[in-house]
């Protein structure tokens, strides 16, 4: 308790019990979806061989089966998510950094874990790495599809443009990856 009689004013303790309330909530993730299901890694295999034909052994899918949910539950989580903050530096943190960052978080946090969110690497701009998942496009679209996510700026990448990428390496799997 001496601790907070330190400070000069009731203020001062307010302000702070607010900053230590801020600093709590970004070591929590948001809150796990609730509306989701499940998909088989048999489909998350043919989503991906329809983008990439010509690469489906560059494809490792480690799981049977998946969590899904609509894309607007991954985006709060990217968006709270602050593998993007960090400084770009030429071969020590570049995209492959960045996107094993993003990727790795989903991994970590129960909840969060089960659902098709991975890395890649390609010849995208000539050779980059950023990350994909399988989700519904809402809750009345149960469709699943293919998003790509830049985790370098949150930006999600149009689908169209990936159109023609070489698919070097996606793994997938529910559990950090050991190699």
């Amino acid at each position: 308790m001496w601790f907070w009689n330190c400070f000069k004013t009731n203020t001062e303790l307010i302000q702070l019990r607010a900053r230590v309330k801020e600093l709590e909530a970004l070591l929590e993730p948001p809150a796990a979806p609730t509306i989701k299901g499940t998909i088989s890694a048999s489909v998350i295999q043919r989503l991906y061989a329809e983008i990439f034909p010509r690469q489906k052994d560059a494809i490792f899918i480690s799981d049977s089966v998946f969590e899904i949910t609509a894309i607007d539950e991954l985006r709060r989580f990217v968006e709270w998510d602050n593998a993007n903050i960090f400084k770009y530096t030429s071969e020590y943190h570049d995209c492959d950094d960045f996107a094993l960052a993003l990727a790795g978080d989903f991994a970590k946090f129960p909840g969060w874990s089960g659902f098709p969110v991975t890395f890649m690497w390609g010849s995208y701009y000539g050779g980059h790495a950023f990350c994909t998942a399988v989700a519904w496009p809402s809750f009345k679209d149960k469709t699943p599809r293919v998003y790509f996510i830049e985790p370098q700026n949150d930006w999600e990448i149009a689908p169209e443009s990936v159109q023609g990428t070489e698919l070097w390496l996606l793994p997938m799997s529910k559990s950090p990856l050991s190699f």
